[in-house]
């Protein structure tokens, strides 16, 4: 079959949603099926260039540029014509294909591709990786975006009858469903997940101690803040500590210290890189001895899955975390993990005090563990089973 995977991302590594989009079509490429990616979002790369356009690792892709405009008009016209160069190619496509996969579609943008989908008799699919919070909407629960995108789940998706979800939430919520669940995938044989890179910045590859990583830019889920004050609370007597955080500067790091003096006080302990090259992250769960997911277990948390965790384990980083989402399932406390009851900064002390103990040979074994566990669980080439149970089930009428 051809699939066409559509939707707000940035194929083919211009954000974690394009790594989904690309793990998950991986999947399908190997299983002998054809894929054509129209990202809304990112440039091609020259580098992709072929005879017949744009391809990465065998998969053609279309950047439509869709999304990288910001103006007021532009942001709203999402919520109502969505897409208007991705939807012309869409179209034109309409009769080489079997099937759409969207990626985390609006409610606008669901409506149009589950009518056209059912106009030619080809199987309509939603990608779905999150189920958004008011507090993320613009006026949140009292905006007609957020009313739109509850409808969105409660009403139009309802009656969607194939899915890719992230998490176990997402899966019973539409348990009716033909779905197989996807959590954040990575393809191991990526020499960035086995070659790492030599770390030559002064401020960590002479730092003695315990490393702690945070990568990727946070956004509020991530409370940042609280593990960066929780350290700050625990260096007067355990100093053996460093945390790097990748993805944000030393000005904007600076506002997460809840006393601006512990930013200059601790200056060795905290390692603020900006924003690195992708590449590169893997490198930096290597040579760090744990990374941190600290999170509300809120709806939004529950739903999605951090595609850090695949990240640090596949690194062989074990982490310091609190249960949210599925972790449970792959983070087990003392084997690759260290797990805490809640986000509150008691809790992350305590954390990082039982952290503080441990050996050597205690963290290497940990790591190894969490290495293992990695390329067990969030290799894409361990789903294709499932994928094809799913594809021969596939429902071309919707409910």
């Amino acid at each position: 079959m051809r699939f066409l995977y559509t939707g707000y991302f940035r194929f083919p590594n211009g954000d974690a949603a394009a790594s989904r989009v690309l793990n998950n079509a991986r999947i399908l490429r190997d299983l002998g099926h054809d894929v054509f990616v129209v990202s809304f979002g990112g440039a091609p790369r020259t580098e992709d260039l072929t005879e017949s356009g744009y391809e990465y690792d065998g998969i053609k892709y279309i950047n439509t540029n869709d999304i990288d405009t910001h103006t007021i008009k532009e942001r709203l016209l999402r919520y109502v014509a969505p897409a208007p160069k991705a939807m012309k190619i869409i179209s034109e496509q309409i009769g080489e294909i079997d099937g759409i996969i969207s990626y985390n579609p609006t409610a606008a943008l669901n409506i149009r591709l589950k009518k056209l989908c059912h106009r030619n008799s080809i199987h309509y699919i939603v990608d779905l990786t999150e189920w958004p919070a008011p507090n993320e909407m613009p006026g949140g629960k009292y905006s007609p975006i957020y009313w739109q995108s509850e409808y969105n789940f409660k009403r139009i998706q309802k009656s969607i009858s194939n899915f890719i979800p992230i998490s176990t939430y997402l899966r019973d919520y539409y348990q009716q469903s033909n779905h197989v669940l996807l959590p954040p995938l990575i393809d191991v044989n990526d020499k960035k997940w086995s070659v790492f890179q030599n770390i030559t910045d002064s401020r960590i590859a002479d730092f003695k101690g315990i490393r702690i990583v945070f990568a990727g830019t946070p956004a509020k889920k991530d409370l940042l803040g609280n593990l960066i004050n929780s350290l700050c609370a625990i260096l007067p007597e355990h100093q053996n500590f460093q945390l790097v955080v990748a993805g944000v500067d030393s000005d904007s790091g600076k506002a997460f210290f809840d006393d601006p003096n512990d930013f200059d006080c601790f200056a060795d302990n905290f390692v603020f890189l900006g924003r690195i090259p992708q590449e590169i992250v893997p490198s930096i769960y290597h040579i760090s001895d744990f990374s941190a997911i600290i999170r509300e277990p809120s709806r939004k948390n529950t739903a999605g899955f951090p595609t850090k965790m695949a990240e640090s384990m596949v690194s062989g980083c074990p982490i310091l975390l609190n249960y949210t989402s599925d972790l449970a399932q792959y983070a087990i406390d003392g084997q690759n993990a260290v797990v805490i009851p809640d986000y509150t900064i008691e809790s992350i002390k305590d954390g990082l005090k039982r952290i503080s103990q441990f050996s050597e040979e205690e963290i290497k074994r940990m790591k190894n563990s969490a290495h293992e566990i990695g390329r067990n669980k969030f290799d894409f080439r361990n789903y294709k089973s499932a994928m094809t149970t799913f594809l021969t089930n596939l429902v071309i009428k919707n409910k």
